[in-house]
């Protein structure tokens, strides 16, 4: 903490003395822009240079400058930010985004405003084609305040493209893009059309991509799953101008995929319980996701508000992932002669979400000087998730079926159906004190409801019959800022928010055993929500040096988080079999800062200078979940038109927490995985080679480095057989080509 101050201190003095209304040239070839507007912190627009707190955003331009495929390449260079992969039945997956040191469910995430699924065993959260997104806003830190439940760590908003964004009354808009990306042998077709009339607007995206497995590095041992794959995504939109304060718009966002897997790492021998040799193992995931809604904007000054918006959606998403398996089982002994079986499984996740949300914006002066803006809003959400698991074995001589696997009876539910049923109400508040210092408080009540459904399929799975947990509770979340001019160069802010996770259908009422692996799966009926304290000081400057502009932060956070849920063993039953229960476990600090710098030097070139370091704590040991320190450096250079751009950025990250204590078992002891530092480097061309025609190329991993990156593998062992499916894709080209016509 002596260090931090001592920067804060060096960075006023340094600043203290440049001239604010000095003027500068500058042209727009920033790899960040501090004016960029962002709602994501006060759910009301402001520009990130005013912000309380620690947001980064990613422009569109940005996506399709660097050719991001998905929520790995969309963070890239993003500091305080990871997206983990994770395995789930032999496929590998993007998990979802990290914030700080933790991810999952304790991360909202939204897209315009209506939450993005859950994720689920095989099954991730890069469900949104990225091509059809204007802006990807991330809050670092807990953000309940503002959206309830799961902003433990924080949020990520996507907000799609709008026809006005593309197009004007005399321009209508419409461009084909191609891209080929080499680390997936993937390649994309996409379409766009946008029209703006006298009043009505539209858009249509639609886009489909072929893809194959990640290309994983030229020094890998072994070889990844073979899969190829599809996605196909449409964007529609219309909005109809009712008059001049009141408008309706209509939006469907459709996105299904399919992957085709030869799941090699799942063929082989195994003994336990019965030997068992598998010759053939071929998986088929199909997954959609249908989002609708309908909203009414009105403009209108009076007592309550200025603006408001009224909004009813629904967001369904289907997943069936198929496996298919050929074997032979020694039933009576290794000596008989094996029967063959033919095994098919699906394992199903589905989850529906419907609602309604109310905002209202509403600015007030007074003869004081002091100004108000204010946000206030209601939201309703209903959430029904299922999880039916289906498998079963063929006898290929006798033709009898076997619903009797590894120790369970199929078909089955681990946890019921369940409905969870929230609804917020929340109020913010941003005054403007003197033309120098802003406040800002918030707080939100929500109240949430969790009710299973108990039907065959889970009795079957809940063969002790353990209670389930009927939720009906309620929290309060409290946020509080304050930003200060300290110069007409430099701004100090502190904030101090809240954040809350209520306990979900999983933790709360999963219930199973396994009489093979002589383990089970018990409900706790006393779990508690989980909460955080985040607080957070920083400062910033925005100095103008002759023809050049140095925009920097430097911010230090502390996130305090209370009953943290997770599994951990709590005895054992009569006959032997280990129970295990989520818990709440006791408290987590991560603490850490962050810096950024942009310089723009002339009209040409730019740099860009990030950098992050995170500790946490869990029982007084270290937090493994945390990233190691990182830095980022970016260099732009844009020619004197404007047409031609290139951008390099490298990567430098330290290596991993050492001195871990390894890993115990039945079967004995065994290391964790640490990574060494590492540096890698990526290039990016751009050029619009006319009006018309935009080509975008990039090199990622110049030098080609073999590396693992800690947010996949923390807590994997040394001696995973599957580990290096998990390293980097070593080098890789992708391109893409744009056609305005």
């Amino acid at each position: 903490m002596f260090k931090i101050i001592l920067c804060l201190i060096a960075l006023i003095s340094v600043s203290a003395n440049v001239k604010a209304n000095d003027t500068a040239d500058i042209s727009n070839n920033s790899l960040v822009n501090i004016e960029e507007i962002t709602v994501i912190s006060s759910r009301a627009p402001i520009p990130l240079s005013e912000v309380i707190g620690s947001v980064s955003v990613i422009k569109s331009d940005d996506i399709e400058k660097r050719i991001a495929n998905n929520i790995v390449d969309l963070i890239e260079n993003t500091i305080g930010v990871s997206a983990p992969r994770s395995d789930g039945y032999g496929r590998i997956f993007n998990e979802g985004f990290r914030i700080r040191g933790l991810g999952g469910k304790r991360v909202n995430v939204l897209i315009d405003g209506v939450r993005i699924p859950d994720s689920y065993v095989g099954y991730g959260r890069d469900v949104v084609d990225v091509d059809l997104v204007k802006k990807v806003e991330i809050l670092k830190g807990p953000s309940s305040a503002l959206y309830g439940s799961d902003g433990l760590a924080g949020a990520i908003s996507y907000t799609t493209k709008d026809a006005s964004d593309l197009a004007s009354k005399d321009n209508p808009y419409y461009s084909a893009t191609v891209s080929y990306d080499e680390s997936s042998d993937s390649t994309k077709v996409g379409l766009m059309s946008a029209f703006v009339g006298n009043n009505i607007e539209g858009l249509i995206q639609v886009t489909r991509r072929d893809t194959n497995e990640r290309k994983l590095h030229n020094n890998t041992e072994i070889e990844p799953n073979s899969m190829t794959g599809e996605s196909n995504s449409v964007l529609a939109k219309i909005k109809f101008l009712l008059n001049e304060s009141i408008d309706v718009t209509f939006v469907a966002d459709v996105q299904e995929w399919k992957n085709d897997w030869d799941l090699t790492t799942e063929t082989g021998f195994s003994f336990f319980p019965t030997p068992i040799q598998t010759s053939s193992a071929l998986g088929l995931d199909d997954s959609t996701r249908h989002r609708y809604s309908i909203e009414l904007g009105f403009t209108r000054e009076n007592i309550l508000f200025d603006e408001g918006r009224v909004t009813a959606f629904t967001q369904k998403t289907d997943q069936d992932q198929i496996t298919n398996k050929s074997k032979l089982i020694f039933e009576m002994g290794m000596r008989a002669r094996p029967t063959p079986y033919a095994e098919f499984q699906n394992f199903q996740f589905n989850q529906e979400i419907y609602g309604f949300s109310s905002e209202f914006f509403k600015e007030i002066g007074n003869p004081s000087g002091i100004k108000h803006q204010i946000v206030y809003g209601f939201e309703y959400e209903s959430i029904e998730v299922e999880r039916p698991r289906y498998r079963y074995e063929t006898n290929l001589i006798t033709r009898q079926l076997n619903y009797n696997i590894g120790g369970h009876t199929y078909p089955d539910k681990t946890f019921p159906d369940t409905e969870t049923i929230r609804q917020g109400i929340y109020f913010s508040d941003r005054i403007e004190i003197t033309s120098k210092a802003s406040l800002v408080i918030g707080a939100r009540y929500d109240s949430y409801e969790l009710k299973p459904s108990v039907d065959e399929l889970f009795n079957r799975s809940n063969v002790a019959r353990n209670a389930l947990s009927y939720i009906d509770d309620s929290a309060v979340s409290g946020k509080l800022g304050f930003i200060y001019d300290i110069s007409d160069s430099i701004s100090i802010f502190a904030q101090y928010a809240e954040g809350f996770r209520s306990p979900d259908y999983e933790s709360a009422n999963i219930s199973f055993t396994n009489f093979a692996f002589y383990y089970s799966v018990a409900p706790n009926p006393n779990l508690d929500s989980e909460e955080s304290d985040g607080y957070e000081i920083g400062l910033r400057g925005n100095n103008i040096l002759g023809s050049s502009r140095l925009n920097w932060s430097l911010v230090y956070y502390e996130n305090d988080y209370e009953d943290f849920i997770d599994t951990q063993l709590t005895g054992r039953s009569p006959r032997g079999i280990s129970i295990y229960q989520y818990v709440n476990l006791n408290d987590v600090t991560i603490d850490g800062f962050e810096f950024e710098a942009q310089a723009l030097i002339n009209e040409n070139y730019s740099l860009y200078v990030g950098y992050s370091n995170s500790d946490g704590e869990q029982n007084g040991e270290k937090l493994i979940s945390i990233d190691p320190d990182q830095t980022i450096i970016g260099l732009n250079w844009s020619s004197d038109t404007g047409r031609f751009n290139i951008r390099g950025f490298a990567n430098i990250t330290e290596g991993s927490i050492d001195g871990l204590a390894p890993v115990c078992g039945r079967s004995g002891c065994s290391n964790l995985v640490e990574t060494p530092g590492r540096a890698t480097f990526d290039l990016f061309f751009n050029a619009n080679i006319s009006d018309n025609i935009a080509l975008n190329m990039a090199i990622r991993n110049i030098t080609n480095e073999k590396f693992y990156d800690w947010a996949s593998i923390n807590g994997k062992t040394v001696d995973d057989p599957e580990l290096e499916l998990y390293s980097n894709s070593g080098r890789t080209f992708s391109a893409s080509i744009k056609y305005i016509f």
